[in-house]
């Protein structure tokens, strides 16, 4: 483990200063470019669907993949969450054959105005505000994965790793816009991909059969066998990134408003092609580099990975591993990867919280008449409270142990019912508001249940308080809630229907 920051060299704290040096410049220039709250928001809807697709991709890998993902197949998980990777393009074909198109032809920079028109104002704030929780939280977690990389390796003070990265990040995400980050995201996508690649010359002990270190300590498990719902089981991973994946592209606020920022629905499209085939192969990446590193540190025992290991601290393995072990310049361009992989998902998340306190707050409830750059200057205020709040949850989340493992139990509580509304949004008739919202009750309620009451094993029953691993596992809370969110509305939209139906918009 370095001693001190100085381990780091001067080389490689010239690399991270360029790097946010040349963000901060691309923030100012395409702030100077930005016009009103169409522009600050979607680009004016005149952004390149390449530059889209990357920024797609950007936000959708986040610090979560370059460091989670190895820290996941270095430890006891091996490569079992890969099951889930080639059921994006499930995704990829529900969102561009159904989804995205709707959401074009509505036209809504905020894509919980689509839930008022289609269902009611009511079940609009409802997702609305699980979205900025989501928000919250998420780019609290990315913030704190890279800062965590930086306290390790480099001796830094975690708190001020936190602050400092937190205050460039909302610097050029309150003066850039939409613009900004898609260009900083394109640019950001580059760097962790060359980041990655790179790592795999120095990965590779010298003179050692990998694949045979690996396959003796069964590194490669894919399939996780077994029906039990109370255990983390390949089937229960599909679905769970069926739905979560469905709902990340169809109602997250950071993804959608990319697909208005793009110059076509067809582009908006192949934005989305790209940024799933993107992914898809960088995950296996990063996954295969955890191995690697495992059959590495296996063969040539290191006290400061021992040390990661004690303090259940994996995360920053793959930061330990760069600082040590890749040249001076490089090492330097692969932590610059860490930020830009954070930086990427945090700063599309302010951007989007603010297009949706704007949309579906301010200008709805309070605001209806004004100028387009007073809803401008409203987003950049906004921009600035959430980059404060990530800063402070980042704070929060120090004492986590499995960031994936947080994040996905994250998602599945703050998105609960979200995917089923949006699901009874696309019915061809207008669903009752009150069936809906009984629906996305019921979901919540289901969902309370299943963590703190609802014991499966040894037997069904409700008790309290409800010890680990006896309960429904956290992979099944979004497909059950949803379901029921959906079921439940539908069903009551089919006793009680609406007493005006009305079909679905002509295109």
């Amino acid at each position: 483990m370095p001693e001190s920051p100085a381990s780091f060299g001067a080389i490689n704290y010239a690399v991270l200063a360029v790097y946010f040096t040349g963000m901060l410049a691309i923030g100012i220039w395409a702030g100077r470019q930005t016009k009103g709250a169409a522009g600050y928001f979607i680009g004016e809807g005149k952004v390149h669907h390449v530059l889209v697709g990357l920024s797609l991709l950007g936000t959708y890998l986040s610090a979560l993949t370059m460091m989670a993902l190895p820290a996941m197949s270095y430890g006891r998980d091996d490569w079992t969450y890969t099951i889930q990777l080639p059921f994006l393009l499930v995704t990829a074909v529900v969102i561009t054959g159904f989804v995205l198109p709707r959401l074009r032809e509505e036209g809504c920079i905020s894509v919980y105005e689509f839930l008022e028109r289609r269902i009611h104002v009511s079940v609009r704030l409802v997702a609305s505000i699980a979205f900025i929780l989501l928000s919250i939280g998420r780019m609290g977690l990315v913030l704190y994965l890279p800062s965590l990389a930086l306290s390790y390796v480099l001796g830094v003070n975690l708190v001020a790793s936190i602050v400092v990265m937190g205050i460039i990040v909302t610097i050029y995400t309150v003066v850039g816009g939409i613009k900004g980050i898609i260009w900083v995201d394109s640019i950001q996508v580059v760097i962790f991909i060359i980041g990655a690649i790179a790592t795999l010359f120095f990965a590779f002990a010298p003179g050692v059969d990998f694949f045979a270190v690996a396959h003796e300590h069964g590194k490669f498990r894919t399939w996780v066998g077994g029906w039990n719902i109370a255990e983390v089981t390949s089937l229960w991973l599909i679905l769970e990134t069926l739905f979560q994946t469905i709902r990340i592209y169809a109602t997250q606020q950071d993804m959608t408003q990319r697909y208005m920022a793009a110059e076509s629905t067809k582009k908006a499209n192949q934005s989305v092609w790209l940024s799933i085939l993107g992914y898809i192969p960088l995950a296996y990446l990063f996954y295969f580099i955890g191995t690697a590193l495992f059959v590495y540190y296996t063969v040539n025992p290191d006290p400061g990975v021992e040390r990661l290991v004690a303090d259940k601290k994996l995360d920053a393995l793959y930061a330990y591993f760069v600082v040590t072990h890749m040249p001076a310049g490089l090492a330097g361009l692969v932590i610059a990867a860490f930020v830009a992989a954070a930086q990427s998902t945090i700063s599309s998340s302010m951007n989007s919280s603010s297009a949706v306190c704007v949309e579906d707050f301010y200008r709805r409830f309070w605001a209806k008449s004004k100028s387009d750059e007073h809803y401008m200057r409203v987003g950049k205020a906004l921009s600035l409270v959430w980059g404060v709040a990530h800063i402070v949850m980042a704070i929060l989340f120090m004492q986590i142990e499995r960031a994936q493992v947080v994040w996905q139990k994250v998602m599945g509580i703050s998105t609960c019912g979200v995917l089923g509304l949006m699901a009874l949004a696309f019915l061809p008739w207008k669903v009752n508001p009150w069936a809906a919202l009984t629906g996305w009750v019921a979901s919540v309620i289901s969902l309370v249940v299943m963590m703190f009451f609802l014991q499966v094993t040894p037997s069904v029953a409700l008790v309290y308080p409800l010890e680990s691993n006896t309960g429904i596992n956290w992979l099944l809370w979004p497909v059950i809630t949803n379901l029921i969110c959906f079921g439940v509305a539908l069903g009551l939209d089919r006793l009680f229907p609406r007493r005006e139906k009305s079909l679905a918009p002509e295109g």
